[in-house]
C-alpha cells in the first residue's frame, strides 16, 4: 500500500529501479582498480547517500519496512569505504577529505533520515555508535550532538547552537523543550518543516525529483525521546508507520 498519495505506484517503481542500478554502476566504479582512491572516496559518498535516498523512495512506495534492515548495512559498508579511501589518500592529498566529511546542511538531512530508519527499525546501540563515528564532526552542532548522546555517545561534546537555524533550528527546540511541552514543539516543527525545506514544490514539476514529502527528523526525535505523538500523527509530513513499526511487529 502507497503511503504517499501523490504519486502512484508506477511511478515508484521507476524511481527505486533507477536509483538501484544507479547504485550498481557506482559500485563497479569503485572497484575498478585505474579508479584513484579520491575518486572511490567521493564514489562512496555519492553511494552512501543514494542508499539512503533509496529508504526514502522504498518507504514512500509502501514498502515493507523490516526489509529495509539490509540498506541500512550497507549504507554502513559504504560509508566506511568512504572512510577507508580517506584514510588511503597520501599526506599531500588529505585535504582532498574535508569537503566530504564537515557537516553541510545537506549532510544533517542525509543524517536525520539515516538515524530515524535506524533508530526505529531497531539496528541496535552498536549500529548507532558506528555510524555516529563516521559521521564524526562531534561538538560542532547542538542538534546532532544531543541526538547522539541519546543514542549512546555519552562522551560527546555537544555544541551551544545548531548550525543551519532556518532548516533545524525547531527540531532543536523540541529537544530542548521541556518534556510536557515536546508534543506541541513536534506540531509546531511540522507545521514549519515544508517551508523550511524551501516549499520545493517538487510534486508539480514535470521531473523525477519528487520522493515524498516525509519530516524524518521528528520521526527521530519523537522515537528517541518518548514523545507522545496522538497530537500530530496523521500529519501530512509524519512518518508514523516508520516510528510506529516496532508496535507492529
Amino acid at each position: 500500500m502507497l503511503r504517499d498519495i501523490l504519486k502512484n505506484k508506477a511511478y515508484y517503481n521507476d524511481q527505486v529501479d533507477f536509483l538501484t542500478d544507479t547504485i550498481k554502476k557506482r559500485i563497479k566504479k569503485i572497484e575498478k582498480l585505474q579508479v584513484t582512491d579520491e575518486v572511490k572516496m567521493k564514489a562512496s559518498f555519492r553511494v552512501t547517500d543514494y542508499t539512503i535516498e533509496l529508504l526514502h523512495q522504498k518507504y514512500s512506495r509502501g514498502d515493507d519496512l523490516a526489509e529495509l534492515k539490509p540498506h541500512l548495512l550497507e549504507a554502513l559498508e559504504y560509508r566506511q569505504w568512504q572512510k577507508d579511501y580517506a584514510d588511503a589518500l597520501p599526506d599531500n592529498e588529505q585535504a582532498a577529505r574535508i569537503d566530504w566529511e564537515e557537516l553541510h546542511e545537506d549532510d544533517m538531512r542525509r543524517t536525520l533520515i539515516w538515524l530515524a530508519f535506524a533508530y526505529c527499525l531497531d539496528m541496535g546501540q552498536a549500529y548507532y555508535l558506528k555510524v555516529l563515528e563516521l559521521i564524526a564532526n562531534q561538538g560542532q552542532d547542538a542538534l546532532l550532538d544531543n541526538i547522539a548522546v541519546a543514542m549512546g555517545d555519552t562522551d560527546r561534546d555537544i555544541a551551544d547552537t545548531t548550525l543551519f537555524k532556518k532548516r533545524f533550528g525547531k527540531l532543536l527546540k523540541v529537544i530542548e523543550a521541556e518534556p510536557s511541552q515536546r508534543p506541541a514543539a513536534v506540531k509546531a516543527y511540522l507545521d514549519a518543516w515544508y517551508k523550511a525545506e524551501g516549499s520545493p514544490d517538487y510534486h508539480l514539476m514535470d521531473t523525477d525529483a519528487y520522493i515524498g514529502y516525509w519530516c524524518w527528523g521528528a520521526a527521530l526525535v519523537v522515537k528517541l525521546y518518548n514523545i507522545d505523538d496522538s497530537s500530530f500523527i496523521d500529519h501530512e509530513y509524519y512518518p508514523k508507520d516508520l516510528v510506529h513499526w516496532q508496535e507492529s511487529q
